[in-house]
């Protein structure tokens, strides 16, 4: 399980700087990126999934409420956020 984590973080943070990278480039040449905020997207949607993933398992053997309830705050709105961009 933490090999795939390893490498869904690594795709994450290559799409994020490609698209990142080549909406900076079409910037220059005023051309409209709206096919780069896809893969923009998809790559910080991964980067979520991992690091949200990750936080779980962090807090999975924490004894005190208030690490569940600060987990389950902060992931509701994540997922919120990216829904309602």
């Amino acid at each position: 399980m933490k090999r795939f984590m390893n490498m869904l973080a690594f795709i994450g943070l290559c799409l994020v700087a490609f698209a990142l990278l080549l909406s900076k480039i079409l910037g220059l040449f005023n051309v409209n990126p709206s096919a780069v905020s896809a893969i923009q997207m998809v790559g910080e949607c991964i980067a979520y999934i991992v690091t949200l993933v990750y936080a779980f398992y962090y807090i999975k053997n924490k004894r005190n409420v208030w690490w569940w309830v600060a987990y389950c705050v902060s992931a509701v709105v994540v997922v919120l956020l990216v829904i309602l961009r």
